[in-house]
């Protein structure tokens, strides 16, 4: 075994870049193999005795970065593959390429594959045939995501065409959608629920006499003709028996819907409430999730989705940035991140906002009428002393999913936490050693920075072909 990392520190050494391509042919999965260099596999690799058409020309670039407030998704960037144009390149033109999977590892031309490193997971996003070469543009796996959480409609009804909801966790004054106008029966989610726990006509509570609730098919039905806004409460999905209630269970569902597995680190057990009734991509659900509980999500070198919270530096450093494998005279601040004096948290999503409330519940329960008017509770931090020391320290609005009080101070506290000081992002250019990270690690630095000797990636662009990589890092 070759020791990948020895490899990539050593400069001047030749870097052979290995493409994979499925396609289909006339209905037939297949893979077209590339490279840089005539490659030929071993008998031992996967797959064995495979030549690598030495048709790949100029670099290969592929950039990974993370929101700097370290929320959401991780954004992926990459240039087009480029091949000479000759026949066996020109034929993939015509093939049924877009979508599919495109792999490209990184070693020693001289190696066996099996000790190649997958350095990109990508989907192919077309070919185009140019003068002299062709182009394979080719995107982040994390596109899987980029379609419509909600796909089912419904056919017939009183919502016909209308998307069938989806409830997560614990819900606020939600609408459910009216689905037989003849029996009054009202849909809230596509699954099983845990609960209904208040239904409401304009804000008023219904007695529960006058309906009935099946959890297993999450309808209502009333046995009263429904009055003005109709809501309910309710503790949403229930998946092989267990209610969903934190970010970590969310993301697992959604993942699983796309049949993805998802490695998830140790999230905030907020209990967290979403309702979704509209064409929201999963991508988007995703970020709003993850924006709750300050946390983050990519796919790996290799594909593997991952979600990570965010929690300042750690304490323990997984790579190290080191000062002989730093291009000279490329370490400089690009950009310093203000403190913040206040975080006003959003909370308890009332998820139907009521311009008419009846007048009963202004009488018996004033504070339950300016829930029910407004569009979330909000809860409100300071740190008076960063003022103090940091006369440019800023206050910021952020919203949540988030659904308790003690869970909303508990975020804000967290955050401002991380934020009592000054931030500073640098970026370098290094050799070809972080072709191995992931945005998000912790770096030990040679040369401490202004906040100390250790920083967190925050992004990377490699050039497989020359051997380096731009590096970015917080702290």
């Amino acid at each position: 075994m070759v020791d990948f990392n020895s490899w990539l520190n050593a400069q001047g050494n030749f870097r052979c870049v290995l493409v994979e391509l499925d396609y289909r042919d006339a209905g037939v999965l297949k893979t077209a193999y590339f490279s840089n260099a005539a490659f030929v596999s071993t008998a031992t690799d996967s797959p064995a005795h495979t030549s690598y058409d030495p048709f790949v020309t100029g670099t290969v670039q592929f950039e990974r970065s993370l929101n700097e407030v370290f929320t959401g998704r991780s954004v992926s960037k990459s240039s087009d593959i480029e091949l000479i144009l000759q026949p066996e390149t020109l034929q993939l033109v015509n093939k049924a390429v877009y979508g599919r999977s495109v792999r490209i590892y990184l070693g020693d031309k001289a190696w066996p594959k099996a000790d190649f490193m997958q350095i990109i997971a990508g989907i192919c996003d077309g070919i185009t045939p140019e003068q002299t070469k062709i182009r394979i543009k080719f995107r982040d796996a994390a596109d899987v995501f980029q379609t419509s959480l909600l796909a089912a409609r419904y056919t017939g009804g009183a919502a016909v065409d209308q998307l069938k909801p989806l409830c997560l966790g614990r819900c606020f004054n939600i609408k459910p959608l009216l689905i037989d106008a003849a029996t009054h029966t009202y849909q809230f989610n596509t699954v099983q629920s845990a609960a209904v726990t208040a239904v409401r006509f304009n804000g008023a509570a219904v007695p529960e006499a006058d309906y009935t609730v099946d959890l297993d098919d999450s309808t209502i039905t009333f046995t009263v003709y429904p009055i003005g806004d109709v809501t309910i409460d309710v503790d949403g999905a229930v998946v092989s028996g267990l209610w969903l209630q934190t970010a970590a269970d969310f993301i697992g569902y959604i993942a699983s819907l796309r049949g993805i597995a998802v490695d998830i680190s140790a999230l905030p057990g907020y209990l967290l409430g979403m309702y979704i009734t509209t064409e929201q991509t999963a991508e988007q659900v995703l970020d709003e999730i993850c924006s709750s509980v300050g946390a983050y999500w990519l796919f790996d070198r290799t594909g593997q989705f991952q979600v990570r919270a965010f929690n300042g530096v750690p304490a323990l450093s997984a790579v190290q940035l080191t000062a002989d494998q730093t291009v000279f005279g490329t370490t400089k601040i690009r950009r310093v991140i203000n403190p913040l004096y206040a975080i006003t948290l959003a909370f308890k999503r009332n998820w139907t906002q009521l311009s008419s409330i009846a007048g009963v519940v202004h009488e018996t329960d004033p504070e339950l009428a300016a829930e029910l008017a407004a569009a979330a509770k909000t809860a409100t931090l300071t740190q008076p002393s960063v003022l103090e020391n940091y006369p440019q320290a800023s206050s910021i609005n952020v919203t949540s999913l988030i659904v308790t009080a003690a869970a909303a101070s508990a975020e804000i506290s967290r955050r401002l936490a991380l934020s009592a000081i000054p931030r500073f992002v640098y970026e370098l250019k290094q050799f070809a050693a972080p072709f191995q990270w992931l945005p998000g690690v912790c770096a030990q630095l040679d040369k401490p920075g202004i906040n100390g000797d250790r920083a967190v990636i925050t992004k990377l662009i490699d050039a497989a072909t020359d051997g380096t990589c731009n590096v970015e890092y917080w702290q």
